[in-house]
């Protein structure tokens, strides 16, 4: 197996695990996610550090391009937004109280990675 391969072998062994904990006990998972999100520095840390690791493997050992894994990106996000479009209504008032918030003081960052990867991707394509 490749490292792209092994990154999806755990890919599709975290959904497994993740599925079945819902399947099995809603209550162990929604006490997971609440248990994760108690530190969120410590989780976009986290979630950074796999991000570049991730993002290593497909770039320099997967020997994927920019806009492939962009559309990769794209196809994960039109997956989660049908996960949530069966919950508008829970997720409308949360949606009103983030755009309420400083979104750029708290996101100044993570935006900033995605403009540097569209800039990437505009680059790659023109």
């Amino acid at each position: 197996m490749n490292a792209v391969e092994i990154l999806a072998l755990i890919f599709a062994i975290a959904v497994i695990l993740k599925m079945l904990m819902i399947l099995i006990s809603r209550k162990s998972w929604e006490g997971f996610a609440k248990w994760m999100y108690k530190k969120p520095a410590l989780l976009f840390i986290i979630e950074l550090i796999l991000a570049i690791l991730v993002f290593y493997f497909l770039i320099v050992k997967g020997g994927l391009a920019i806009t492939t894994i962009m559309a990769c990106v794209l196809l994960g996000a039109l997956l989660t937004g049908m996960s949530f479009a069966f919950f508008t209504k829970e997720l409308s008032p949360m949606i009103s109280k983030i755009m309420k918030a400083n979104v750029l003081k708290k996101a100044w960052f993570l935006m900033l990675i995605w403009l540097a990867l569209v800039i990437w991707v505009l680059i790659a394509l023109f």
